[in-house]
Formats: C-alpha cells, structure tokens, sequence
C-alpha cells in the first residue's frame, strides 16, 4: 500500500525553512548532547511511521471523526517550531483525501526531558478526564525511540506566544510572535484580556479537596498562547502541564483549611502571572499593575465554575469579605511563605524589588473588587 510522503521544515518569523543536508548536521538548539537535526527527524519519521502508521492514522480519524485508511494518508509535514528546557516540539501536519489535521509533537532528548514527558503524558490525561475542559491539550501517543521520547497530543491552530517587550519610547508592552507574519504589540486592553483568560484557566483546574494546581508555569516559556481574531476576539490556551501537585499540605498530616488554601493559591497566582523575560529571552520582568486587575477578575469567573465552591469555602461574597479582612500588613506576612519559594530563582529580586507596591495594589484590587 502506497505511504505517505513526508516532508522536513524548520518554522522561522520569516515563515517555513527547507531542511537541507547542511541543516541536517546541525545540532538542535538548547541540546546539551547537541543531537543532530537528522537523527531529530529521522526518530520522529520512525515514530509515526511504527506499525504501519497505524497509531498516528488512529489520531487522525479521531481528530477529523473518520475513518480513514492508510491509502488516504498522502502526505506529512514535519514541522521543528523551537526549542525548551525540557522539549524540542514540533508540528506535525497531515494531510489526507480533501482534509488536514496538525498535531503538536514534544520531543525530549535527555533523561531529565523524558521523564518529564512521560509525567506529562499522565498529567494531561488525567486532568482531561476530571475535568474534560478545552485549554489544555488533548495527549494521544506517548513512546520512546533513539534515546528519545515522544508525546503526540492536539495542537492549538492559530495560537501565538505573547511577551513582554518594550515600545519605541522605552515603555513596557504586551507584543504577540506570529511565526511567518511577523510580531506586533498589543493594547493594553487586549493585553488585560490575556492576563484574565489566563488566571480563569489555572482557576478552573485548581482542585479544591487537595489543592492541586498546575505548576510549574511561566510567561518566559511560552506556556500560554493566545488566538486574536480578527472582530478582536480573544481565547487563550495552556500548551502544556509539567506538573500537578498539591500546593500545601503535601507531606504533612495536618488538616488544611481549603479557604486558606485557595488564598495562597490566589497570592501565588497573583505573583507568578505578573513574572516574564524581555521578549520572552531577556532580563526578567514585571508586568504592570493591571495585571493584578486582570488576576482576581479571572481567578473569580473560575471560582464562578466551580460547583464544589460553595462546599468547600462558603460564597464568592464571603470569600472576598474574607480577602477585605486582611490589612496590608497583614497580606505582606501572608505573603511571606510564598515569597520563599521563590529565593533560588532569577525572578527573586525582581519579586522582591515590587513585592512592596505589588501587595498595596492587590488590597486595593481587592478592596474595590464589585
């Protein structure tokens, strides 16, 4: 039976990139075993390829509700997008008999990078199943091969990284990447927008029984990725969960309180979001003070979801009279433990510079809070 022909590009701002014999013994970006370009695709060929394209053939008739068979797989693009830490992703794109479906594919090359996708893998899964909501991906295929592993899993058409950078006359501004058209800032609405999504998002998969959250996280990596559309229509995505572990109480035998909980939770939330690199590879930043803003509106539209509130805390409104209570004194101590975890970072001392004015502009959010 016929295969299909499958096709190597590198994606750049300035759109798609061949790949040829001299690109081909490059080492990837970010490796510390500088793994060549051509055994990077060469063991995602034979990934897709394993039992006949069988598996990868199972995700395309579950994506496009098909059933296709092999002969109407015609073609695939395997598509490098950048480089992590942890991942070398790539897209891959297949097209079949008048349709096309594009998957996201994380390669990790080293021990640290593998065990962490496999943990993902697990992560995603069960987190679908729990709560079975749209803003994360969706994981398909996970195997090994070449000393690699691989995680098949949806890919968000049309979403871009956004990040932190300065305007013409030194000011901070969101700006959005989109590969192949260039990058442009965003306004400050839209900017508050994402901020909002984003912080309803990590609400909504926050586990009141255990206080469970996805984390890590940040801004620098790209995890979130927005869509814009033309009416100015906003919807952001999560790209990926490294890790889903109770945030207090883990290890200990002592009953927590799930109010305090979830307000740690919300001071953590509160710091983490406001946190980015310079154009997502440069100093560490800050985010202005709506950020702050954006954060409690879309931690409160989340708790809004959350049928189990009510059990677990009481009402919204007794909640925020709760969160009022606090003096600004007394969020800076609250705050302390946070704080902490923090100190063997890079971000530390930017926290720790606007740690002061970020704790008077939450009890003042909070304060005027509708």
């Amino acid at each position: 039976m016929k295969k299909p022909a499958i096709r190597y590009l590198v994606a750049s701002p300035a759109g798609d990139v061949p790949v040829d014999a001299v690109r081909l013994e490059y080492p990837l970006e970010a490796d510390p075993l500088k793994t060549p370009y051509r055994i990077y695709f060469r063991a995602i060929t034979d990934f897709l390829s394993r039992e006949n394209f069988q598996p990868l053939l199972g995700a395309v008739n579950e994506r496009l509700q098909t059933d296709f068979d092999l002969s109407s797989l015609n073609e695939i693009i395997v598509r490098t997008e950048k480089h992590g830490a942890l991942y070398h992703p790539a897209s891959i794109e297949c097209l079949t008999a008048g349709k096309k479906v594009k998957f996201g594919l994380n390669v990790a090359v080293t021990e640290t990078g593998r065990n962490a996708l496999k943990k993902e893998f697990i992560v995603l899964r069960t987190l679908q199943e729990q709560y079975r909501l749209p803003y994360i991906p969706k994981p398909f295929l996970l195997d090994e091969a070449y000393a690699m592993a691989f995680l098949l899993e949806e890919w968000f058409e049309g979403y871009h990284e956004f990040h932190i950078a300065k305007s013409e006359d030194g000011k901070q501004q969101m700006k959005l990447w989109e590969y192949g058209k260039g990058d442009w800032f965003l306004s400050s609405e839209q900017g508050f927008e994402i901020y909002r999504q984003a912080a309803e998002i990590l609400t909504l998969y926050y586990d009141l029984s255990d206080f469970r959250l996805i984390y890590p996280w940040h801004h620098a990596a790209g995890d979130f990725v927005v869509k814009i559309e033309d009416n100015d229509q906003i919807d952001v995505k999560l790209t990926t969960v490294r890790g889903y572990e109770p945030f207090i109480g883990s290890g200990t035998n002592e009953a927590i309180n799930p109010v305090l909980a979830l307000f740690y939770f919300l001071l953590h939330l509160s710091i983490q979001m406001r946190l980015d690199k310079l154009n997502g590879v440069g100093d560490v930043v800050w985010a202005d003070e709506k950020c702050v803003d954006a954060t409690l509106a879309g931690f409160f539209l989340g708790l809004e979801s959350k049928k189990a509130f009510l059990n677990y805390c009481g009402s919204q409104g007794e909640f925020l009279t709760l969160l009022r209570s606090f003096s600004v004194d007394d969020l800076a101590t609250t705050f302390k433990p946070i704080i902490k975890q923090y100190e063997n970072t890079k971000d530390f001392p930017v926290i720790e510079r606007n740690f002061g004015n970020h704790v008077d502009r939450l009890y003042l959010t909070l304060r005027n809070y509708p």
